[in-house]
C-alpha cells in the first residue's frame, strides 16, 4: 500500500501540471461538444451532419458493404454506427440531432483526449532525447517541452473545431499510438504499433505513413551494401526481420479486420479508393489546375452500387501517372538519405514529412486535415514560428471553407490564394523539419533558415493579399446578398425613389427591418411599427394609431413580404389604418415577394382651386422638400378633381430668384405624364412629384416658386384659398 502511495505521490509531483492542464483541455471540449455549433452563424458545416443522415439509412433497410458503398474504410463506420442507433433509443429533443451530435462527439473526445497523452508522451521522449527543450516563462523560470507542447495544442482552435464536425481525432490517434509504441523500447510494443497502424489505416489511410517510417527505425539501410550484407544477415542489425514481420502484421491486420467488417465483399471494401477516381480534385493545387473549385463532393449517392463501375470519371487534365511516379521518386530520395535513425526526433520529424507529403500528392485538401499537420508543429516547433505558421494554417481554412466556398463562391481568388500559400507553407515546413534531421549540420542549419525565412514571406504575402482584397470581398458580398434578396426589385425601386420628400420607411416585421435596413439606411429612415402598449390594448389597433401619427408627420412608404399589391389584402394593422377617410395609397406595387405602397393624407381642404373648361380642379397641397444649390428641389403637388374632367392640362412649375430671374422649371402632364386629368377619378387625390434641379451658383435667398396648368389656349385661372385670383400659386423657397 505505502508503495503504491508512493508511486501515485511521485507520478503526481512530475505530471501536475499536465494533470491539471488534462482536466482543462476535456472539460473545455465536453462543454464544446453540448453548446458549440460549428459552422457558427455562417451555416452548419459539420461532417456530422453525413453520417448521421448515413445512419437514417439503416431504418431504410441498407447495410454498409452489403448494399450501401461508403467513402470510409471499414473501422470508421463500425465505430460509428452503433452510436447513432444508441442515440436513436433516446427521445428527441427540439433539435433532432442533439443526442447523436453528443454522443459521436464524446466517442470521438476518448480518441482526442488519447491524441492529448500521446503529444504530451511523445515531447517527453524529444526531451529526454535532447535535455531540456527550454523556453523562458514570465517568471523567469523554464518551461519544458512537454508542457510546451500541450499548453500549445489545447490553446489551438482548429482541433477544437475539427473534433466538433469531424472525425480527425480517431485515425491521429492511431498515428500518434503507433508512432509511440515504435518509439517504445518495451518488448512487444513494435508489434502494437503495427496494429496501431493497420487498424489507423481501417479509419483513414494515412496512418500507413507509419511502415516506411518503421523499416528505417529498426535499422534497415536501403543499399546495394545493405542487400549484399544486412538485409538477409540474421546477426546484422539492419537486417529486415523486423520491418517484414511489421509489415506482415499490418497487413494481416487490415485483411482480418478489415475484411469481416466489409462483410467478405472486397468490391465494397475498396469503394474508397474508386470513388476516389470518381470526384473531382478540391481545394488543392491540383483543383486549381483541373478548373474546379468547389467542395470535395462525390458525384454519386452511396445507394448506387451500380455508379461505382460507371464509366463517370472525373475527366482531369493532370498526367496523374507522371505525378505519382515524381512524388514518389521524390519521397524514395529523401527517404534514402543517411538520417541518424537512431534518434526520436528522426522518426517524428520524418513521420510528420510524410503525412504532409501524403496531403500535398493527395487530389484535394480538407480542412480538417490541418490537424495532422498541428500535432506535429506542436511537437517540433513550438516557439513563436510554430505559433505564427498554426494560426496561418487555421486563418487560410477559415477563409477557403468558409469565406469562399460558402459566402464567396464567386470570388476565384480567393481559392486560389488559400491554396497557393497553404501548399506552399506545407512545402516549406516539411523543409523546416528535414532541416532538424538532415544528416549535415550546415545544410540542416540551411533548411531551417530557409524555411523559416520564406514561410515569413509567404504569410506576409498572403496576409497582404487578404487586406487589399477585403474591399472587394466586402462589395462582393453585398452583390451577392442582393442577388439573392427576396426583395431586390423593392429595393432596387425604393433606391430609384430616394431623394424625394417620401424619406420614410414604415414595415411591422423585424426581419423585414433587417433584411432592408443595409440597402436602405442611408436614404431612408426604416421604421417598425410594434404593438406594444402597457394598458395591453389589441395589438393591431395600437400599430394603426402609430401608423396613424406618422402619416401626420408626411407620407411613408408601407412595406411587407406579402402579396397584398396584388390581393389588396394588406396585414391586419396596415388594413385597419388604409381604411380610415383620407388616408390614400399611391404606387401600389408587388416587386418581388413584397409589396409597397406609399401613404399620404392631403389636405381636406383645398390650398387653390383652377377653373377649366369643363370643371373644376383643386389643388389640396403642396410639399417642398430642403433646396440647396446644385441639387434637385423635391416638389410634390396632390390634385384632386371634384367631377370627370375631359380635358388634359399641363402642369408647370417654376422656381425664380429673388432677382426674378427663372432658374429651374418642369413641365409635364401629371405624374410624369402618366396621369392626365382626363384620366383622373373624381375624390381621388393624384400625388405629382417634380425636382427642380438648382444650379450651382445659385445665390443664397428667399426664391418664389410658381405652379399652374395651361392647355393649348394657355393658363388656367386660379383662385387662392384666400379669395384672390391668378394664374398660379406662389410659393416662397428659402435657399441657404
Amino acid at each position: 500500500m505505502n508503495t503504491w502511495r508512493a508511486r501515485l505521490r511521485r507520478f503526481y509531483t512530475e505530471h501536475r501540471w499536465f494533470l491539471a492542464l488534462l482536466l482543462l483541455f476535456v472539460s473545455f471540449r465536453l462543454f464544446a461538444i453540448l453548446l458549440f455549433r460549428p459552422g457558427g452563424f455562417i451555416a452548419d458545416n459539420s461532417d456530422y451532419e453525413f453520417y448521421y443522415a448515413w445512419g437514417l439509412t439503416l431504418p431504410m433497410g441498407y447495410t454498409t458493404f452489403e448494399n450501401l458503398w461508403t467513402a470510409y474504410p471499414p473501422l470508421f463506420p463500425a465505430l460509428m454506427l452503433p452510436v447513432f442507433v444508441l442515440s436513436s433509443n433516446i427521445p428527441p429533443w427540439v433539435e433532432p440531432r442533439l443526442a447523436f451530435h453528443v454522443l459521436f462527439g464524446m466517442e470521438l473526445l476518448l480518441f482526442e483526449l488519447g491524441n492529448f497523452i500521446l503529444i504530451y508522451r511523445l515531447a517527453r521522449r524529444l526531451e529526454a532525447e535532447h535535455g531540456a527543450d527550454l523556453a523562458w516563462s514570465p517568471d523567469g523560470g523554464r518551461i519544458p517541452l512537454p508542457l510546451k507542447a500541450t499548453v500549445f495544442y489545447a490553446l489551438l482552435f482548429a482541433p477544437v473545431y475539427t473534433l466538433l464536425g469531424w472525425f480527425e481525432a480517431m485515425p491521429l490517434f492511431f498515428l500518434l499510438l503507433g508512432l509511440e509504441l515504435l518509439l517504445s523500447r518495451q518488448r512487444g510494443a513494435w508489434l502494437a504499433s503495427a496494429v496501431a497502424a493497420a487498424l489507423g489505416f481501417l479509419v483513414k489511410l494515412t496512418p500507413m505513413m507509419l511502415v516506411p517510417i518503421a523499416v528505417r527505425w529498426f535499422g534497415a539501410r536501403l543499399s546495394l551494401d545493405a542487400v549484399r550484407h544486412e538485409w538477409f544477415n540474421r546477426r546484422s542489425p539492419g537486417n529486415l526481420r523486423k520491418p517484414v514481420l511489421y509489415s506482415l502484421v499490418f497487413v494481416g491486420v487490415v485483411i482480418g479486420v478489415g475484411l469481416p467488417l466489409a462483410r467478405f465483399n472486397p468490391t465494397l471494401a475498396l469503394s474508397s479508393f474508386t470513388v476516389n477516381s470518381l470526384r473531382p480534385p478540391w481545394q488543392s493545387v491540383w483543383a486549381l489546375i483541373d478548373g474546379y473549385y468547389g467542395f470535395g463532393l462525390v458525384p454519386i449517392d452511396m445507394r448506387n452500387l451500380r455508379g461505382l463501375t460507371a464509366d463517370n470519371q472525373w475527366e482531369s487534365v493532370l498526367p496523374w501517372t507522371w505525378i505519382t511516379l515524381g512524388f514518389a521518386l521524390l519521397y524514395l530520395w529523401l527517404y534514402t538519405r543517411r538520417y541518424d535513425w537512431a534518434r526520436v526526433r528522426t522518426a517524428v520529424a520524418f513521420t510528420a514529412v510524410s503525412v504532409i507529403w501524403l496531403f500535398l500528392y493527395s487530389k484535394g485538401w480538407s480542412p480538417q486535415f490541418v490537424v495532422w499537420v498541428l500535432a506535429f508543429i506542436v511537437l517540433l516547433r513550438a516557439d513563436l514560428f510554430g505559433v505564427l505558421l498554426a494560426l496561418m494554417l487555421t486563418l487560410l481554412n477559415v477563409v477557403e471553407s468558409s469565406i469562399f466556398l460558402i459566402l464567396l463562391p464567386a470570388e476565384r481568388w480567393l481559392m486560389m490564394m488559400t491554396v497557393l500559400a497553404r501548399t506552399a507553407l506545407l512545402m516549406l515546413l516539411a523543409m523546416d523539419f528535414m532541416g532538424q534531421i538532415w544528416p549535415t549540420p550546415l545544410r540542416s542549419r540551411q533548411l531551417q533558415r530557409m524555411a523559416v525565412g520564406l514561410s515569413v514571406a509567404v504569410m506576409a504575402t498572403a496576409l497582404v493579399v487578404l487586406m487589399v482584397g477585403a474591399p472587394r470581398a466586402a462589395q462582393a458580398y453585398q452583390e451577392r446578398r442582393l442577388a439573392e434578396h427576396p426583395c431586390r426589385e423593392a429595393i432596387a425601386y425604393l433606391r430609384n425613389e430616394a431623394g424625394g420628400l417620401t424619406r420614410t420607411l414604415a414595415m411591422e416585421d423585424t426581419t423585414l427591418w433587417s433584411e432592408l435596413n443595409p440597402w436602405l439606411h442611408t436614404a431612408y429612415t426604416l421604421i417598425v411599427v410594434d404593438g406594444y402598449n402597457p394598458d395591453d390594448r389589441p395589438a393591431e389597433m395600437v400599430k394603426a394609431e402609430k401608423l396613424a401619427a406618422l402619416s401626420a408627420q408626411g407620407e411613408f412608404w408601407w412595406i411587407e413580404r406579402s402579396d397584398a399589391a396584388i390581393t389588396r389584402t394588406w396585414s391586419p394593422a396596415a388594413a385597419n389604418f388604409l381604411a380610415t377617410p383620407g388616408v390614400y395609397t399611391g404606387d401600389v406595387q408587388q416587386l418581388g415577394a413584397c409589396s409597397l405602397a406609399r401613404v399620404f393624407t392631403p389636405p381636406s381642404m383645398p390650398l387653390a382651386t383652377f377653373t377649366v373648361a369643363d370643371g373644376q380642379i383643386e389643388l389640396l397641397g403642396l410639399a417642398l422638400g430642403a433646396a440647396q444649390a446644385g441639387s434637385s428641389l423635391p416638389v410634390v403637388l396632390y390634385w384632386q378633381t371634384p367631377a370627370a374632367i375631359a380635358g388634359s392640362y399641363t402642369v408647370f412649375t417654376q422656381l425664380f430668384a429673388p432677382n426674378g430671374q427663372m432658374v429651374a422649371q418642369q413641365d409635364n402632364l401629371p405624374v410624369a405624364g402618366l396621369a392626365p386629368t382626363n384620366t383622373w377619378t373624381p375624390g381621388q387625390p393624384v400625388r405629382d412629384a417634380y425636382r427642380l434641379l438648382l444650379p450651382p451658383d445659385a445665390q443664397p435667398g428667399l426664391y418664389t416658386l410658381h405652379v399652374g396648368l395651361y392647355d393649348a389656349m394657355g393658363r388656367q385661372p386660379v383662385v387662392l384659398g384666400e379669395g384672390a385670383a391668378d394664374d398660379h400659386v406662389s410659393v416662397s423657397v428659402e435657399v441657404p
